[in-house]
């Protein structure tokens, strides 16, 4: 992006902590080669954003670990990124999942709104993004675009942007920073049409950030997509991270770490038997109590705790895809992130001989780690595993 760096919210300087699976920062991170899928990605996978800035060919970006790209197609009515096209077929041909953005210069104009998602959709379509797959609306201050037109005004032509997105076969999102999305655009009627559309920039620290740390993830509602930092692992590049499960084609159907959605409704619901395999998650926000005809229910459960969840998810009477808590009891599974355990204290990792420091960082209470498997137990004592040969002690969740 552009000049979002001047209006993102600097938030307090933290400890940057990873958040899939190896929860530990390291400067000198070795190249790895991601194995995503051109068509998904999961909750909490890492990718990049990137205009006619950054190199034509994505291999690097991938190999550093991103797994989608989000490619600078347009801007206003007069512009192609003249990288664009090789972008796109690069993150293709390096198993990243494509997903495109259109600078917006239209102000509050709903029809130079439109006028701007048709030439962004012809130009993504020029440079090869596959039908279905994301395409933003970049809102932000610069070229022209005035983004005090009043908040009402402002979401309106947004949504006429997204409505042509949609219309022509695409996904629509909406990028701004976390202040412009606050102060500037009804973001609450964009949320009513297209729930989970937004991809909002906010950063924790300035300079190098290499993996998210939840811990100052924006309080914000309907967020797809958390944009970190704008130096991920030292590239000079925009760093992103899926906060919910992303596909081409709408459904999802990674499940590495994150919530699939299941096509079929529940089942009848029975009380969970002993032996039944439960899953734990980690509530990102508060989550209220639904049965299986999509009616609340009593009770709730609080933001950023850990709860036990059965089966996958899977689909309500009203369409809306929930993880089952309990007898008829479910919550919406946008809400929870799979596998992760929230830290009530702070940390050492530690190798599988459960004495020698895996590494030197604490990782701080209050923060959601990846775990896999069950309980290791190491010298008599239970660890959770967070990475290759890289153990918590059991205690500290």
């Amino acid at each position: 992006m552009t000049t979002t760096k001047k209006l993102i919210i600097k938030l307090a300087c933290a400890t940057v902590l990873g958040t899939a699976g190896v929860a530990v920062t390291k400067i000198n991170r070795p190249q790895i080669t991601v194995q995503a899928s051109t068509t998904s990605v999961a909750a909490r996978s890492l990718g990049v954003d990137v205009a006619s800035y950054q190199n034509a060919d994505l291999s690097s970006h991938a190999q550093a670990g991103s797994q989608f790209a989000i490619v600078k197609v347009s801007e206003g009515t007069s512009y192609r990124n003249p990288k664009a096209s090789s972008q796109i077929s690069t993150a293709i041909s390096n198993n990243m999942m494509p997903m495109a953005y259109h600078f917006a210069t239209f102000s509050s104009n709903s029809s130079a709104a439109v006028a701007e998602a048709n030439y962004a959709v012809k130009a993504a379509q020029a440079f090869g993004l596959p039908k279905g797959s994301y395409i933003a609306c970049d809102y932000e201050t610069g070229q022209g675009n005035n983004i005090y037109g009043g908040k009402t005004p402002t979401a309106n032509a947004i949504i006429a942007f997204m409505d042509t997105i949609k219309a022509a076969g695409y996904q629509p999102l909406l990028y701004a920073s976390s202040s412009v999305l606050q102060n500037n655009i009804d973001t609450s009627s964009v949320l009513a049409k297209y729930p989970n559309s937004l991809w909002v920039a906010s950063y924790a620290i300035s300079g190098r950030i290499d993996n998210p740390n939840f811990n100052y993830f924006p309080s914000m509602d309907g967020v797809s997509i958390w944009q970190f930092t704008d130096n991920w692992r030292g590239l000079n590049v925009d760093g992103n991270v899926a906060v919910l499960p992303l596909s081409i084609d709408g459904n999802v159907t990674s499940n590495n770490g994150a919530i699939s959605q299941a096509p079929s409704k529940p089942t009848a619901s029975s009380k969970p038997a002993n032996n039944e395999p439960t899953t734990t998650g980690y509530i990102m926000k508060k989550s209220y109590v639904y049965n299986e005809k999509g009616e609340r229910v009593s009770g709730s459960y609080a933001a950023y705790t850990n709860i036990n969840y059965y089966g996958g998810a899977t689909k309500l009477d009203n369409g809306k895809t929930a993880i089952r808590v309990g007898t008829d009891r479910y919550i919406m599974a946008s809400n929870v992130l799979g596998n992760s355990r929230v830290l009530k204290h702070n940390a050492y990792v530690y190798k599988n001989n459960g004495y020698s420091r895996a590494s030197w960082r604490v990782l701080r209470k209050g923060t959601p780690i990846k775990t896999y498997g069950s309980k290791f137990y190491i010298n008599g004592k239970s660890y959770y595993r967070i990475g290759k040969n890289m153990y918590v002690k059991c205690g500290n969740f």
